[in-house]
């Protein structure tokens, strides 16, 4: 029993240990800071490091010589059905991923805890920011809430909105796996509300 009651607890305490810097990007973005968490897991597993490749958008040159390079580095790696998932052991083998995928033009990559798309890069340049500072978790979590308050805007359906972050809504999954995660962080006897993911500030 007691195993049980801490495997149900595991997703909100790690949520707590973290909480202030999500609560703090949802109260300037006016985002529920535990869909944000949500996103973060399915997005990352809140790995602040991983950067995802979406190998589709890719030649085959491209990814053979992605491949070779995370190879050659011997940087951890898994090539799933569309994506190659780089999971860097520290911030300096992220930024020579970074550099290798911005060298070479490689035209779509996530990045951090929220994985924050390469198309952003104008917004992130405009900030003052470039693409290592997304492995700040505190800034990318900022960066994240930013996108997904975009994304409220412009959809007021809540899953079309939460599957516009993924970059497709219809047909898209997506939203079902966050909600699924965000349920997890409800104590059992808070309700549970679909509609209250998002407020105006």
């Amino acid at each position: 029993m007691r195993k049980v009651l801490l495997l149900t607890l595991l997703p909100m305490l790690l949520f707590a240990k973290s909480y202030n810097y999500w609560i703090n990007a949802g109260e300037r973005f006016g985002i529920e800071p535990r869909l944000l968490y949500a996103i973060a897991k399915i997005e990352s597993n809140v790995d602040r490091f991983l950067i995802s490749v979406n190998f589709k958008k890719l030649s085959q040159q491209e990814i053979k010589h992605l491949l070779n390079t995370l190879n050659k580095k011997k940087i951890e790696h898994i090539k799933y059905t569309k994506v190659i998932s780089i999971k860097s052991k520290n911030l300096d083998e992220a930024k020579y991923v970074i550099d290798f995928l911005s060298k070479n033009n490689y035209p779509s990559f996530d990045m951090g805890i929220m994985q924050i798309n390469s198309v952003h890069k104008d917004l992130i340049e405009k900030s003052g920011m470039s693409f290592y500072d997304l492995f700040d978790e505190k800034i990318n979590t900022q960066v994240g809430a930013f996108i997904l308050s975009e994304c409220f805007k412009r959809h007021k359906n809540n899953k079309n909105a939460i599957n516009a972050y993924n970059g497709k809504i219809d047909g898209n999954p997506y939203s079902t796996k966050v909600l699924v995660e965000l349920q997890k962080l409800y104590l059992p006897h808070e309700k549970y509300k679909t509609r209250l993911y998002y407020r105006v500030m």
